[in-house]
């Protein structure tokens, strides 16, 4: 299986201006997810998500959990309109490309750092380029790249990216220099991009996106050992990075060990409950294993999650199977 990772196209949360959505139905087989915090990287816990794909979609708003994290599944493709918001905190929204046929492992994670204040229009983080040339010209500049990457032209969008850095603020500078490093993944530019992510994180060395990403990418190429020396650096409560775990339990359960890999998933579940991926991987490991019953439940609750697509076509013949024993 290969991994990579998906840009999410507002990145640059509050930098980045959102942008006109795709005409489609909202209903479909992706997923979103993301993480909220405060200013100084702690988890916000009650924030609401609002997703809107051409300005329709679930009248549900999502909340985040204690950690933070909030997850939507059956989603269409589309250019997504993300809006969090909470009281006594500046909304923040992010424009995010999702393609609903992209593996688990490249679906867009949505990072927000929610700034304290008033409820108004505009996301406070803007505030961070000034009003001048140059603020004006940044601003510019990472809209015109932010499109690019829309269009799939990378190297246009790194190009933009570092036009703009001399004009940020450290926080502001990481944050582009992990779409930086995005965008070099997409272009098989793995060390070029582990480098864009040192320089992000001698910005803002506790950046919990930077140091996500980089710990992935790391165990996607498989250098595990150096992704834990970045897992350690994050808050306790994160280092159990789902996307990492469930690779590392597909790895497990390619080498044959069945009880090693459903361990992985078990705990990819209880971080992600609502991840239609995981339970497709632990129901093949149960079925491996001879817990029939408690395979059907995991291919069952996948389609209820995700009843089209790929995966939910083997998880219906996966349990017409079980069914038939």
């Amino acid at each position: 299986m290969t991994y990579r990772t998906r840009i999410a196209v507002a990145v640059l949360a509050g930098i980045l201006l959102a942008s006109a959505v795709s005409a489609q139905s909202w209903v479909g087989r992706g997923r979103l997810s993301g993480g909220v915090e405060d200013l100084e990287g702690n988890p916000v816990e009650g924030a609401s998500v609002k997703l809107t794909l051409d300005g329709i979609g679930p009248e549900e708003e999502v909340l985040t959990n204690r950690r933070g994290r909030w997850a939507r599944a059956g989603l269409a493709g589309g250019s997504w309109e993300v809006l969090v918001s909470k009281p006594g905190y500046i909304p923040s929204q992010h424009t995010v490309r999702l393609n609903e046929y992209a593996p688990a492992s490249e679906r867009p994670f949505v990072k927000t750092a929610l700034e304290p204040g008033g409820q108004t229009a505009t996301d406070g983080s803007a505030a961070a380029l000034d009003e001048g040339e140059s603020g004006q010209a940044a601003r510019e500049s990472l809209e015109r790249g932010n499109d690019l990457i829309r269009e799939g032209d990378f190297e246009g969008a790194i190009a933009l990216f570092n036009e703009a850095l001399p004009s940020l603020g450290d926080g502001g500078k990481a944050a582009v220099l992990v779409a930086i490093a995005q965008a070099q993944v997409q272009l098989d530019q793995d060390e070029e991009a582990l480098a864009s992510l040192e320089r992000a994180l001698g910005y803002a060395p506790t950046s919990i996106e930077a140091l996500q990403f980089m710990s992935r990418r790391l165990t996607a190429l498989g250098r595990g050992d150096e992704a834990q020396e970045y897992l350690q650096r994050l808050p306790e409560d994160l280092r159990a990075d789902p996307e990492i775990l469930l690779r590392e339990g597909v790895e497990l359960y390619n080498q044959n060990d069945i009880a090693g890999a459903r361990a992985k998933f078990d705990v990819v579940i209880e971080i992600e409950p609502e991840w239609a991926d995981a339970y497709y991987f632990r129901g093949l490991a149960l079925m491996a294993s001879g817990e029939n019953e408690a395979a059907l439940a995991d291919f069952h609750r996948l389609l209820e999650l995700e009843p089209e697509g790929e995966r939910a076509e083997e998880a219906k013949q996966f349990a017409e199977y079980l069914e038939s024993l």
